[in-house]
């Protein structure tokens, strides 16, 4: 994750925060295992909150904040399992998961855990009449991200639409994502789900990695891997919901270039991609071109 200066980074395998700087060189590590202040188990997800860092710690169960040079401020634990964490300047944190069987998020503060984002009625489905046996476990697989007006917004991992709230918690729109899009992501989600064993051996396997905001405004939404018929590797979406667009990240799939198969990418200043090669513990860096809005 980008902040100024350089890079927070978190693999979910390493009990450690690493501080990298623009040039992706070690500034500082933080952090070890365990349960005390500025511990974790499985830090896996870092999102920015104005001049705070937060780190999903899901083996924890809890949210810790760090400044931006990486020290130490406080932790938060939220409810139940979490698929993705948020910090509004309003609301504060806000933890997508299975919580509230009715809503997208939690809202955390250290007197309650609330509702918030109420899914839609008509997406609600009873127990009684899914067809998963009653004893399965499915972890969440939602993301959640706050833009700069102060909108929040839920990737609802089922159905591969964005769904928006305003901070009194009214819902702004749904939109989904291109039809496209969901058609190969899907397919390609259920023949790896397949691969591994199929449903009943894999607990998840979300189509949408992560959910970032631009400096911009701008989402974008991280995905698996995708090869397109010119040899191209589609990383994600950037998501334009003025203009209702899904511009592809992309990408070449050459031999000399294993990085375009990340499996992470995050956008930095709308001008610099910094990538996760596949099944390596390393950093590569690449030159972006985002259309511009205004055009």
């Amino acid at each position: 994750m980008a902040v100024p200066g350089g890079y927070f980074v978190a693999d979910g395998l390493d009990p450690r925060i690493v501080l990298l700087d623009e040039g992706l060189n070690p500034v500082r590590t933080m952090g070890r295992e365990g349960e005390g202040p500025g511990e974790y188990r499985l830090p896996w997800h870092l999102s920015r909150a104005d001049d705070r860092v937060l780190v999903h710690d899901s083996g924890n169960g809890r949210v810790t904040y760090l400044t931006l040079e990486g020290d130490f401020v406080a932790s938060r634990r939220f409810p139940g399992l979490a698929s993705g964490i948020a910090g509004h300047p309003e609301l504060g944190l806000l933890v997508a998961g299975d919580a509230f069987p009715d809503h997208y998020l939690t809202r955390v503060s250290e007197q309650a855990h609330t509702a918030f984002g109420p899914i839609p009625a008509e997406w609600i489905v009873d127990p009684e009449d899914s067809d998963d046996s009653a004893d399965k476990v499915q972890l969440p697989e939602d993301r959640v991200a706050v833009t700069p007006d102060g909108l929040v917004h839920v990737l609802d991992g089922d159905r591969l639409a964005l769904v928006s709230y305003r901070p009194d918690g009214e819902l702004v729109g749904i939109v989904f994502l291109p039809k496209e899009m969901q058609a190969r992501e899907v397919k390609q989600n259920e023949e790896m789900i397949e691969a591994l064993g199929g449903r009943d051996r894999v607990l998840s396997s979300p189509v949408v990695m992560s959910l970032t905001p631009l400096d911009d405004g701008r989402l974008l939404a991280g995905t698996t891997s995708a090869v397109t018929a010119d040899g191209l590797v589609t990383r994600g979406r950037v998501l334009d919901l003025e203009r209702l667009e899904a511009i592809p990240l992309v990408f070449g799939a050459d031999v000399d270039r294993p990085w375009a198969r990340a499996v992470r990418v995050d956008i930095d200043r709308l001008d610099r991609a910094v990538l996760n090669p596949m099944w390596t513990a390393s950093l590569e860096a690449a030159p972006v071109r985002l259309v511009d809005r205004d055009r």
